[in-house]
């Protein structure tokens, strides 16, 4: 099979590679049973991809919690097919990647289980990709999966498994933060999720954001 890579430029984020990042939340409302919940948005994204609550702690009335994490980049894969509203993905494999040489992965069915391995080639750098073989199960299949990227260890975006697709990411990471229901690694509607943006401005990496109930301060260092 050919695949068709186009490269991304990444010279903005070479500079902040396995920096530190955190938010700290300050729930200074009544609203109460939510987490604190990071997920991401994209420049770019394949057909059929989701975001997931990616990093998620409680959040009760007059607590403080803090989320951290480093920018480096993986492969995800997960035993759930069918990504909708709430459902966790299925956390099932991992596979580390960077931003060049190791930016593009295989993904094969065998033996009743998902499994990555490394696509070897002179393959454009920025892209972070997963070629798909004709193993994998797709659309109407039992054990159809799904299959992404993550930060730091943990998923943050995942498509359904296809046969011979090829799925790209644009790896520009854009944060934004909500109170809400949901736990790590489940499919989050950012249309519903009334979240607001963490920028970090200036290549500053802490946030500090304060919840009144109705409005969030946001301020960074």
């Amino acid at each position: 099979m050919t695949h068709t890579l186009q490269g991304v430029d990444v010279a903005d984020l070479v500079p902040s590679l396995g920096a530190q990042h955190s938010v700290t939340v300050t729930n200074r409302s009544t609203v109460d049973g939510r987490n604190a919940v990071v997920f991401q948005s994209s420049p770019s994204l394949p057909d059929n991809a989701v975001p997931l609550a990616w990093l998620a702690r409680l959040s009760r009335p007059g607590t403080t919690a803090t989320l951290e994490w480093s920018l480096n980049y993986c492969f995800v894969h997960g035993r759930q097919g069918n990504l909708h509203d709430g459902v966790d993905y299925g956390r099932a494999g991992i596979l580390d990647a960077r931003l060049a040489r190791y930016n593009v992965a295989g993904l094969s069915y065998r033996a009743g289980n998902f499994g990555f391995h490394r696509e070897l080639g002179n393959h454009p750098d920025g892209v972070l990709a997963v070629f798909q073989d004709d193993t994998v199960p797709g659309a109407g299949a039992y054990r159809r999966g799904c299959v992404g990227i993550g930060m730091d260890g943990a998923a943050t975006f995942v498509a359904p498994t296809e046969p011979g697709v090829d799925l790209t990411f644009d790896p520009h990471p854009e944060y934004w933060l909500t109170l809400a229901r949901y736990a790590a690694g489940a499919v989050i509607d950012p249309g519903t999720a009334a979240a607001v943006r963490l920028s970090f401005p200036g290549g500053k990496t802490k946030a500090n954001a304060v919840f009144t109930g109705s409005t969030w301060t946001i301020d960074y260092s």
